[in-house]
Formats: C-alpha cells, sequence, structure tokens
C-alpha cells in the first residue's frame, strides 16, 4: 500500500480506533516480518500517531491472563427484579352542593379561615423549600460531576444517584444518600479531624452502612448486595446499620467490604488510585477473574453478559480494561479469550468460543 493511502486510512484513527483495527490486533499478537513492515510504513505516514499506537499496542500486550491457577470459588450472580404495581383508587363524586345565601358574620368567619389557611400553607411551603431533595443519578454507561451545596465534589458512577437536601444549613450535619458507587472529595469545616463537633459532620449513607467523614477524599461502591470503601486521604468512620459489627476508623489505602447477606465485613490493603480508575473509563480490580468484570460492566451498562464457555468464567485476568463503552470492554475480553460477541437482542450478549 502507498504512503498517500496509507496515510488517508489512518489520519483520523484515534487510539481505540487502532485497538479495534483488526490488522493491528495480528500485528500485535502474531507478529510477522511483513507485519511490522507495514506498521513501521504506517508510522512514517502518520508520525502524529506514533504515540498513540504505541499505547494501544502496549494495552493489548498487557491483557494477559494471569499465570497462577485460580480458585475453584464460584461467583454466584442473580438479578434483582423491583416490581412495583401501582392501583388507582376510584373516588366517589362529590354531591352536588346546596345554594345558600352567607350572612355577614359567616363571611368574615370564612375570610378569617382562608386567611389562616394562606398563612399555613406559605410556612409549609417555606419549610418545604428549605427541605427539598435533589436527586442526581446517572445512566448506563453514563458518568457525571456533581457539586454538593457546600462544595464538596462527588463523581458518580454509570447507574448510580445520590439523594440531598437542596439547603444545608450551619450546625446541620451534611447528609447525602447513595446508591451505586461515587467518589467524594469534601470539603471541610473544621481542618481538625480529631475534633469534628456536632453539625461539621459529613455522612454519607448507604443501605447497609453510613460513612462519616473527617476529612477526606473515598470511593463507595454499592453493588449487589456488597458494599465497597476505599479511602483515598484523610480519615472516615464507617457505621454498620445492622449493628452486628463494630465502627471501623479508616486510614488511607484501606479497603472495607461489607457482605449484606452474611453481615460480616473484611479489610485489606489497596491502591485506592486502581480502585477509582473508573474515573479515567478503566476498570482495574484486585486479581479479577473474568466473571468479576462481566459482573462489573452488566450494573454499568445494564446488558446481561453470558459466558458460554464456564471454565473461562474462573479464569483471571491481568492488566485494565478500557470501559469507555460496553464494546470496548468486550472487544479486549474477546481478543484475550478467543470468543466471539454476539448480540442475542437488545438486553443479552454471549461470548461464545471460536
Amino acid at each position: 500500500m502507498k504512503r498517500e493511502s496509507i496515510a488517508h486510512k489512518y489520519n483520523h484513527y484515534k487510539e481505540s480506533d487502532f485497538l479495534t483495527d483488526s490488522y493491528f490486533q495480528e500485528w500485535v499478537y502474531t507478529p510477522s516480518a511483513d507485519n511490522d513492515h507495514y506498521w513501521q510504513a504506517v508510522i512514517s505516514a502518520v508520525p502524529q500517531h506514533k504515540e498513540a499506537i504505541e499505547n494501544a499496542r502496549r494495552y493489548l500486550k498487557g491483557i494477559t491472563f494471569a499465570t497462577h491457577t485460580p480458585t475453584d470459588e464460584e461467583v454466584e450472580a442473580s438479578w434483582e427484579k423491583h416490581f412495583q404495581a401501582i392501583q388507582a383508587n376510584l373516588s366517589q363524586p362529590a354531591p352536588a352542593a346546596k345554594v345558600r345565601i352567607l350572612s355577614r358574620s359567616i363571611l368574615f368567619k370564612a375570610a378569617a379561615v382562608l386567611a389562616g389557611i394562606v398563612l399555613i400553607t406559605g410556612a409549609y411551603l417555606v419549610l418545604k423549600q428549605n427541605n427539598e431533595q435533589l436527586i442526581a443519578s446517572t445512566g448506563y454507561g453514563e458518568m457525571r460531576k456533581v457539586t454538593l451545596p457546600d462544595g464538596s465534589q462527588v463523581d458518580l458512577n454509570a447507574n448510580s444517584k445520590i439523594t440531598y437536601h437542596k439547603n444545608w444549613k450551619s450546625g446541620n450535619d451534611r447528609e447525602v444518600w447513595l446508591e451505586g458507587e461515587a467518589l467524594f472529595n469534601v470539603s471541610h469545616i473544621n481542618k481538625d479531624t480529631n475534633h469534628i463537633k456536632a453539625g461539621e459532620k459529613f455522612l454519607v449513607h448507604t443501605k447497609d452502612l453510613t460513612v462519616t467523614v473527617l476529612g477526606t477524599v473515598f470511593d463507595i461502591r454499592q453493588r449487589r448486595r456488597k458494599t465497597e470503601v476505599v479511602l483515598q486521604s484523610g480519615k472516615i468512620r464507617l457505621h454498620f446499620s445492622s449493628g452486628k459489627a463494630p465502627d471501623i476508623v479508616m486510614e488511607p489505602g484501606q479497603l472495607v467490604a461489607y457482605n449484606d447477606v452474611e453481615k460480616k465485613f473484611i479489610t485489606a490493603g489497596t491502591s485506592p488510585e486502581k480502585f477509582s480508575a473508573w474515573k479515567e473509563q478503566k476498570l482495574i480490580l484486585q486479581d479479577p477473574k473474568v466473571n468479576d468484570i462481566l459482573l462489573y460492566l452488566e450494573d454499568n451498562f445494564g446488558k446481561k453478559i453470558i459466558m458460554e464457555n464456564t471454565a473461562l468464567s474462573n479464569r483471571t485476568v491481568n492488566g485494565p480494561i478500557l470501559i469507555s463503552s460496553l464494546d470496548d470492554a468486550l472487544f479486549v475480553l474477546s481478543t484475550v479469550l478467543n470468543t466471539e460477541v454476539i448480540k442475542r437482542d437488545t438486553n443479552t450478549i454471549v461470548l461464545r468460543s471460536r
């Protein structure tokens, strides 16, 4: 292929385009003199893409099966289906009003009652406005940054939701309710984290626990009856809703995972940057099995993903997985696993061995 045609073909390529290019994959996984000659010609034709080509090559080379033998532990997952039935109550028609002439005294009384209703309604509306709750949410495959009333920053991962009051009054605890996963960067009222007073706390509630912020950047992931908290900086206290586990004060670099079924928790050291790599559209789990990756993709993209060859589900994969899109993630997995991606219907994807 001539230099001009090569430049025309790859001039508008991005790193993700090289990753999905079949000729590029062949060069990375089955190198030959011809392949190498061709791609050196590509680099010469589009030198502005040299870094993207090298990054894509390293990325594909870095996705491999772990060399150690995985355990036989099986991760069973089930979709939680929620059904809500709404039934309208039929109201009886109000009886026809009788026409009557009101006396002046009755009119005065009615006016006084009406004035009272207006005052009560006004007070109610003011109170409601002060206590109004706001909801910030993300759909499947979507991320969002939210600024809270005190200036704290929240990065919401896909398929997640936070609820909080519109107005945070001085002297009251700042509270947020989370479903899904979010990274919190909290603004502190009191910089002395050892002497946090009442009304200076920042609380994050999940179904199973409450995080009391004592100064911090932390990630909470609540999925499939399991809550994981990783602390990046500062200090936080965990209080478990079940009351069956003692409070935990976390230190940076620590992970706490709570199982809602067993009502137990485990603690471990981890890399906070890897845990929250989803902010950079990468998935980096700790010694992840293929099944763990598929469950994560299901939760974040809202599709059911079936691995037909169950023996592959317990294989452990090294390297980050791109999650900028479901197609990107499945492409990497299918390349490593030597499977093909079959879209059975709009909600079901099958990975089938080639």
